[in-house]
């Protein structure tokens, strides 16, 4: 609520009310990527403006690496940690994304800065400004329904039962506890941007790029060891039983066991004469081995260069789909 003094001198009590999912992310997509990010860090951590524009790098975990917790932890001194989601994650990466051109960003750099230094911190008043110039353009109701602290309030209304944990003095309290209370529940209810194409495709890009890295582990999958049933290891002592027995009756019966080694060694001279004695034979199924083995060979290479091929031309048209995306988004944001 805010005070408006009209002409008369006398003071009206202005009401804002309440700001939608699809206002959210309306005025979201109307937005540029820096002021993307700042709504969103807005309204997935509570946090109000004058504490954002003061944020570091460093101050947001491990935003620069590849691989940032979700949720993403907001360090600021004296305060109980505050986190983001996924949604603030992904705008904040593309802001930063779009200085890394410019600027050698460390830990110590400004989260947010005026476009024209890096040096100096965001203007609060050009956020209030932009923020009313996405609504315009997004056409979500009268400028004077809505304020930059609609997202403040977004927050406050859609992460009641996180604040209330937080006030329990009876639980612990540590970074993973909040990490793990934000997850359950404030997470799933400020998480709010339908799965756009282009969202949909930047999962697949994903999936599929870890597809690619792990392609021969999803073309031959190791066999599962499964514990065999009780029947086989049943029969399988029984065999065993049975070759000691042999063993043993062989053992008792020496001339029996000499019968058995002759009659081997005949078969096997007979084996080496049939050999000598049909070279083309022998050539014949030597060759149909060495064929079978090399056209078992290439099906398997080809079988592996079009999978892998499939994904990366799949990979490819994704990239593209998103790069023509990403273009139409300049242009737009230049108008």
């Amino acid at each position: 609520m805010m005070s408006n003094v009209t002409k008369s001198g006398r003071v009206e009590n202005m009401k804002y009310r309440e700001i939608t999912k699809d206002e959210i992310n309306r005025i979201t997509e109307k937005s540029l990527p820096r002021e993307k990010a700042f709504f969103t860090i807005m309204r997935q951590s509570g946090l109000p403006p004058h504490r954002i524009k003061q944020l570091k790098i460093g101050d947001v975990e491990e935003i620069l690496d590849p691989n940032t917790p979700i949720p993403c932890k907001i360090s600021i001194l004296h305060e109980s940690p505050n986190f983001i989601g996924e949604e603030a994650i992904k705008y904040l990466k593309r802001y930063l994304g779009t200085r890394t051109r410019r600027e050698n960003l460390t830990g110590e750099s400004l989260l947010f800065t005026i476009r024209n230094d890096p040096n100096k911190e965001i203007n609060t008043k050009s956020v209030s400004r932009a923020f009313k110039l996405a609504m315009k353009k997004a056409r979500t109701g009268k400028p004077s329904e809505l304020k930059l602290y609609s997202l403040k309030d977004f927050y406050r209304e859609n992460a009641k039962n996180y604040q209330k944990e937080l006030s329990n003095d009876s639980r612990p309290k540590d970074d993973e506890f909040y990490r793990e209370l934000y997850k359950e529940e404030a997470m799933p209810f400020l998480e709010i941007e339908l799965l756009t194409p282009i969202h949909q495709l930047e999962t697949q890009n994903k999936e599929l790029t870890q597809r690619l890295t792990e392609i021969e582990d999803k073309l031959l999958p190791k066999i599962p060891e499964t514990e065999p049933p009780p029947e086989y290891w049943e029969q399988m002592e029984k065999e065993i039983e049975e070759h000691e027995r042999y063993e043993k009756w062989l053992k008792e019966h020496p001339e029996e066991q000499k019968r058995l080694e002759e009659q081997q060694q005949e078969r096997e001279k007979e084996n080496e004469e049939w050999l000598e004695e049909h070279p083309e034979e022998v050539k014949q199924v030597e060759e149909q081995i060495d064929a079978q083995a090399e056209q078992d060979e290439k099906f398997y290479t080809e079988h592996l260069e079009d999978t892998v091929k499939e994904l990366t031309n799949k990979l490819k048209e994704l990239a593209d789909i998103i790069e023509e995306h990403r273009k139409t988004q300049r242009k737009h944001a230049k108008q």
